[in-house]
């Protein structure tokens, strides 16, 4: 039986738990086995009603070999700070699909993302670390790197590519073959045409540079 920890405390960890709990009610061969903290991330988290399933820092578990671990912190320079720690001990990562997802044999995905109503199309290929936060859409022929957070009703439309550490905002569009790099933030409800490099701050339609992401 697998046992899967939560790893990262802000409020996206709770959503984790609410997912991961749907799938365990049709699969009796995963258990949860709790919150952990990070470095002090998580463990002054106010879990609400979740508080009795803390169960300490994650540096000071020892993982069995049926143990994994999902990334519950919605940052990307969060997630990919845990990731990289975890990685360094070997400890198993569990990727989180919502049970009305569409993953198929058409998507390429690496380890430690969450996918939460995704919907994909044929040949995309994803990194690591990635969150795919609700009603995400990705195009034919999409590249997305690592630790990038899509927002709710994002939309990667065909052959557009996405670097590492980006923030989607909710309901943007990268339209075809649109390409960004890395460390970028789009605002909600942009529209990206062409693209950008890198620690852009993008917000309009067309997506303009306002700024520098320094986040």
């Amino acid at each position: 039986m697998k046992k899967i920890y939560i790893v990262g405390g802000d409020g996206f960890a709770r959503e984790c738990y609410m997912y991961l709990s749907s799938i365990i009610e049709e699969d009796k061969d995963i258990e949860f086995g709790g919150f952990l903290g990070h470095n002090g991330y998580g463990e002054n988290t106010d879990f609400k009603k979740l508080q009795h399933l803390y169960k300490g820092d994650v540096s000071e578990h020892k993982f069995a070999d049926n143990e994994y671990v999902i990334i519950g912190a919605g940052m990307p320079k969060i997630r990919k700070i845990i990731y990289e720690d975890l990685k360094k001990r070997n400890i198993k990562f569990y990727t989180l699909i919502s049970k009305n997802s569409k993953i198929n044999e058409f998507v390429e995905y690496g380890e430690a993302n969450i996918f939460i109503y995704y919907v994909p199309s044929p040949d995309v290929k994803i990194g690591n670390g990635n969150l795919f936060n609700g009603y995400t859409i990705t195009g034919h022929d999409v590249e997305i790197g690592d630790f990038n957070f899509l927002a709710p009703r994002a939309q990667i439309l065909g052959g557009a590519k996405i670097g590492s550490m980006n923030t989607i905002g909710a309901n943007a569009i990268l339209l075809p073959h649109a390409k960004i790099g890395d460390n970028n933030k789009i605002a909600p409800l942009s529209a990206v045409y062409k693209g950008c490099k890198n620690n852009c701050y993008m917000a309009g339609n067309p997506a303009l540079k306002i700024g520098d992401n320094n986040a």
